[in-house]
């Protein structure tokens, strides 16, 4: 079970709400966002917005299963793995941000695949990377000789071992953005967005790769 937050208390508390009054009142249509920034240390922040009505999700009650649902995971995986930010609510949204440890615990805690660290490292961990190809980040056909954008496979790839490395298997109807701790250089099944901004969707049946300085 995706364990988002924000989402599942929201299930919850609409569950006790509709069963309490019988009848509900719809959220405002708020675009909802998620992104994780990976830092040099290997900590991960990660930042989701979704539609919010206070009448139907009381602030403390968010509050309260947010931090219920973070202690029973350091229970179980050791003190600090993850810890609440900031819980915010404002007239149409609400704001959580979470911070963890390390990208082990973001991927077990969301349960979906999330790799962080050495192209080195991700091979030996099981990523073969056969088959994959990757381009370059950021090229613009329109202002080079060539239509073309450049691109690496698998020899290329391991031979940046050093070089860092994310990959993320997200489900069908996740979005995720990421913001990497340095310039991005290639990458496959993400959108560049800007130096170190990459967009994923949940929808393209296949893992993204995004390598980085």
């Amino acid at each position: 079970m995706n364990r988002r937050i924000i989402t599942a208390a929201m299930v919850f508390l609409l569950a006790v709400s509709l069963s309490g009054c019988g009848k509900g009142k719809e959220t405002e249509d708020y675009e909802s966002s998620n992104t994780v920034e990976i830092k040099k240390d290997g900590v991960i922040t990660n930042t989701m917005e979704d539609s919010y009505d206070a009448e139907l999700y009381p602030e403390e009650l968010l509050k309260e299963f947010a931090l219920r649902e973070a202690a029973e995971y350091n229970h179980e995986n050791g003190e600090d793995a993850i810890s609440i930010k900031k819980l915010e609510t404002g007239k149409e949204k609400v704001t959580l941000i979470m911070e963890f440890r390390t990208a082990e615990d973001f991927s077990k805690f969301n349960n979906y695949p999330f790799f962080y660290g050495t192209v080195a490292e991700a091979f030996e961990a099981g990523y073969d990377f056969d088959g994959v190809e990757l381009l370059e980040a950021g090229f613009e056909p329109e202002k080079n000789s060539t239509e073309e954008t450049p691109s690496i496979q698998k020899e290329q790839l391991l031979e940046m071992g050093s070089r860092k490395i994310i990959i993320v298997d997200l489900p069908e109807d996740e979005k995720l953005t990421v913001k990497t701790s340095g310039k991005i250089l290639y990458l496959n099944g993400a959108d560049y967005e800007k130096k170190n901004l990459a967009a994923i969707d949940g929808s393209v049946d296949a893992p993204a790769y995004i390598v980085f300085k």
